[in-house]
């Protein structure tokens, strides 16, 4: 039988152990089956830079209405729903004072390489925790659930940014004699692309180390 003490200490740790499952569930491109670690039960732990630049990135895509984060069920369900306007929060946004089509080209343009410049700045923290980049330490659960929504958002952004160059194609084609849409989201692709690539090694090294652990002889 259980003493008083061990009995709350358990209970304690149950609860810690719930707590941090249901934080942890978001959406996320790959979902990794682990045990949790003593050393990531850490409420208190520092956020690294990784986390830090991929929370920045998705709060910012949301603030400017680039990308709301839902997952592809719940994009589905507004498909369902009949709202499946692609952009449309964002082209709301854009137009709010009224400006002419070149205006709106321009802010359009300007967001795409902010976001490029920022989603750059994200894959090269997470891509020096890959191990084919020279990391000997495994990427925490942590970075990699925020980098999988930095994906999520990227790609949400993305198709905004195309709907929103074809809107204008649409109500004034001269507005973009000076922008190639095509041009101009080359790069955001590439860096998306890489993203997608990157998010990807950082699972396996995730499932790589769970499959070691698993393998280890228990005493």
């Amino acid at each position: 039988m259980l003493s008083g003490e061990k009995v709350l200490s358990r209970r304690i740790f149950v609860g810690i152990i719930a707590g941090t499952t249901l934080l942890s569930s978001g959406c996320a491109t790959v979902a990794v089956f682990e045990t949790v670690s003593e050393t990531e039960i850490q409420l208190t732990k520092p956020q690294s830079e990784l986390h830090k630049a991929s929370v920045a990135f998705c709060e910012t895509s949301q603030d400017s209405k680039w990308a709301n984060g839902e997952s592809n069920f719940s994009a589905l369900m507004k498909i369902w729903g009949g709202d499946n306007e692609v952009g449309k929060a964002y082209w709301e946004h854009l137009t709010q004072f009224e400006p002419d089509a070149s205006e709106i080209a321009e802010l359009v343009n300007y967001d795409v390489s902010s976001a490029i410049e920022s989603l750059a700045e994200v894959n090269q923290l997470a891509q020096a925790l890959l191990p084919s980049h020279g990391a000997v330490t495994k990427p925490r659960n942590a970075d990699v659930r925020e980098f999988e929504r930095v994906v999520i958002h990227a790609g949400q952004a993305r198709e905004t940014f195309a709907a929103s160059f074809l809107r204008i194609k649409q109500t004034d084609s001269s507005a973009l004699e000076d922008i190639d849409p095509v041009k101009v989201l080359e790069p955001f692709d590439k860096e998306l692309e890489l993203a997608r690539l990157i998010v990807d090694g950082l699972a396996a090294a995730r499932m790589s180390e769970v499959l070691a652990s698993l393998e280890e002889p228990t005493s």
